[in-house]
């Protein structure tokens, strides 16, 4: 009779437990993760919960269970933490680890996560509670006893779409945790047995407009040398605020769950057993407490949206305080970039840039309706501005000896300008056919020739060289022609 004395409260909860050493919560329907550390940062946000369980009042010693949990989302991963005290009869412990999980995402709503933890176990039997007949039994080494050892779980976490798979292997290690006797070369041994759990949940819809979901759930567990125990869970789902559900424990009790979530962020949950069976008279209340919080960032207030006119009004209006002529000039350069990055630019494409230039420095356009809506264009994208530092030339084409009278053919006339060091050429246009102006976008620090060519004038070309700059300016190139 020397153990089976000693351990009696202990045993009987084995027995009422079927062998099973792992906590039996009831609140792993809203946080998978005290289970399984594949779901470990599968809410899209930072996860703190803490439980409270009180087992079998009715016994003096029956199981109590006090639990923090946190888990956070980072990228593709999660990590997070479990700390777990559980009292049972003589035998404190308290377990505590560190838990990394991975997604591989297959789809929106398809994906699969990988999790490990690994921690410690700190078991201790705490023998001055102990009423023996015998006090001088070998195994009464001292008042208390403690020892440690490695904890480790691995699972994995399928989910696809409403449906969640979840398998996990807690006390993976299986170890043996020893404590001394009083008899010389003998050893007492607490055995971890290695457990299996499969839990299975399908959220169900059932009215989208009023965020009505029922949630049915089953959780497996087994043990080796124990029949399989499950734990069959159906949670009714409000607006994500309420739930009520009730909880089936197989040969051992039935539950009611309820639940409050205010604010989207701090959660309230109450569940209570109900024991079935021969025991249920002996047994008293059982119930656990759980209190959760997200760090759910606050939205910020949408505002209504606007009509396409509506928003380009604003956006001039919001403008019209700015330097106008900069900005704009911002985004013709980075559209000239856009089009010489093209292999074959078309003579299209380069006339529109041609037209955006002269229309903007067009001084007797420069409040037509026509700059109006070319300014509208380029605010829409500002924030795209990446242009990097060119010069813009512009200028005008003279003709020497030309009398206010007579006016000049300047559509007979094409202007190229050419890199010396490479011979390519970088740039061509063609002058405005009433006044003769004309615009180049070029970079810094090069060395460039120009030459304009005309069916009526002389050929004309020099060399020039724009200065080296930080950032973007103008340049004027006047352009003499003799007939």
């Amino acid at each position: 009779m020397r153990l089976i004395n000693i351990f009696v409260l202990f045993i009987l909860v084995l027995k009422l437990g079927y062998s099973q050493q792992v906590s039996m919560l009831n609140h792993y329907f809203y946080k998978p993760f005290v289970y399984n550390p594949a779901f470990a940062g599968n809410f899209k946000a930072p996860d703190l919960m803490v439980l409270h369980h009180n087992q079998w009042t009715g016994f003096t010693g029956a199981p109590q269970y006090n639990m923090l949990s946190f888990d956070l989302p980072i990228k593709k991963t999660g990590i997070g933490v479990n700390i777990l005290s559980d009292k049972k009869g003589l035998n404190n412990r308290t377990t505590a680890n560190i838990s990394y999980s991975y997604k591989l995402q297959f789809k929106e709503n398809i994906y699969l996560r990988l999790g490990l933890w690994a921690g410690g176990v700190n078991q201790s039997f705490n023998y001055s509670k102990i009423y023996a007949q015998n006090l001088n039994d070998s195994y009464f080494y001292q008042n208390q006893q403690t020892s440690t050892s490695f904890d480790a779980n691995a699972g994995f976490a399928f989910i696809f779409k409403g449906l969640e798979f979840g398998f996990a292997v807690p006390q993976l290690a299986n170890n043996k945790i020893k404590f001394k006797t009083n008899e010389q070369n003998k050893q007492a041994f607490y055995s971890e047995t290695r457990h299996m759990l499969t839990s299975l949940a399908y959220k169900m819809v059932l009215s989208k407009e009023k965020e009505i979901t029922l949630t049915p759930q089953v959780l497996l567990r087994y043990a080796q040398n124990a029949p399989i125990q499950y734990d069959a869970n159906l949670n009714f789902w409000w607006q994500n605020k309420f739930w009520i559900g009730a909880t089936y424990k197989n040969d051992y009790a039935v539950g009611l769950n309820l639940g409050v979530t205010l604010f989207k962020r701090l959660s309230l949950g109450y569940s209570y057993d109900y024991m079935i069976g021969s025991i249920s008279k002996y047994g008293g209340l059982s119930h656990e407490i759980m209190l959760g919080f997200r760090f759910i960032k606050p939205k910020k207030e949408e505002l209504p949206k606007l009509t396409e006119n509506e928003e380009d009004e604003k956006l001039l209006q919001s403008m019209r305080s700015k330097n106008l002529n900069k900005l704009t000039i911002e985004r013709i350069l980075k559209h000239i970039e856009e089009v010489l990055e093209k292999d074959n630019p078309t003579k299209e494409e380069i006339q529109a840039i041609n037209d955006e230039i002269s229309a903007f420095f067009d001084d007797d356009e420069s409040n037509s309706d026509n700059m109006e809506q070319i300014r509208a264009i380029y605010y829409k994208s500002l924030k795209k501005i990446d242009a990097e530092i060119s010069v813009l030339v512009k200028g005008q084409i003279m003709i020497e000896g030309s009398s206010s009278t007579s006016s000049p053919d300047y559509a007979s006339i094409n202007i190229t300008i050419s890199d010396v060091g490479t011979g390519e050429i970088v740039a061509t246009s063609s002058p405005r056919a009433r006044d003769g102006k004309y615009f180049m976008i070029l970079k810094p620090g090069r060395k460039y020739l120009i030459e304009v060519e005309s069916s009526i004038y002389k050929p004309y070309s020099r060399n020039f060289s724009p200065a080296g700059s930080t950032q973007s300016y103008e340049m004027s190139q006047e352009l003499w022609l003799k007939k």
